[in-house]
């Protein structure tokens, strides 16, 4: 996959569920957080940190604890219970698939404004990890789900108190064969406005 422009990656990027059998070498992925850590931040110290989940050993016992969480947080009660022994086989096997993954946290602070800019930072990092990951063929997913708000989850992967998750990057190649979805945008007129056109809407 090659793209002749920033422009072109950032319209042609899209989110990849799809497991692709081939392997992402831990090298690669070093290779692209380096790149990924140039995201602007406002502190003076990069507030972005990475804990790598790779390998049969440290997948299993990631699922083992995602897995757990689910059910600590009762996210099951959401599916249907007729069908639900094969929700969960579904879930730990897709987790168990997937070739690497990425616990990316920021630091929590308690004044708002410097856990914004934590928080901006470190999501810039990840779109900055996703786009150049993209131009090298490899796909990722940025999950948001409930057990990155789960402490105890948090606490059993080493995550102390002091770090939120900003999310989970699912990664891996991203096969030739995947029909890759279409972006679909609202024109800019729908959204961006001039401030004497936002005050003037207000006044009626």
């Amino acid at each position: 996959m090659v793209s002749e422009s920033i422009e072109q990656i950032i319209k042609e990027r899209r989110t990849v569920r799809a497991v692709s059998d081939q392997s992402v070498s831990i090298e690669d992925i070093q290779a692209l957080l380096e790149v990924a850590s140039y995201a602007p931040f406002h502190s003076k110290e990069e507030p972005w940190s990475v804990v790598i989940v790779a390998g049969q050993d440290e997948r299993r016992l990631f699922v083992e604890k995602i897995m757990d969480s689910y059910e600590r947080l009762n996210i099951w009660a959401r599916y249907d219970q007729q069908h639900l022994a094969a929700s969960k086989k579904r879930t730990e096997e897709y987790y168990l698939s997937v070739p690497v993954t990425l616990i990316v946290t920021a630091p929590v602070h308690e004044k708002r404004k410097a856990n914004l800019e934590a928080i901006s930072a470190v999501s810039a990092f990840i779109q900055n990890f996703q786009l150049a990951a993209w131009s090298r063929n490899v796909g990722v997913t940025w999950r948001t789900v409930p057990i990155i708000f789960d402490d105890v989850f948090k606490q059993e992967l080493g995550i102390g108190s002091d770090r939120q998750i900003i999310g989970l990057l699912d990664i891996s190649m991203i096969d030739e064969i995947v029909k890759l979805p279409t972006a679909k945008r609202k024109a800019v007129e729908q959204w961006a406005v001039r401030l004497s056109e936002k005050l003037s809407e207000n006044k009626e």
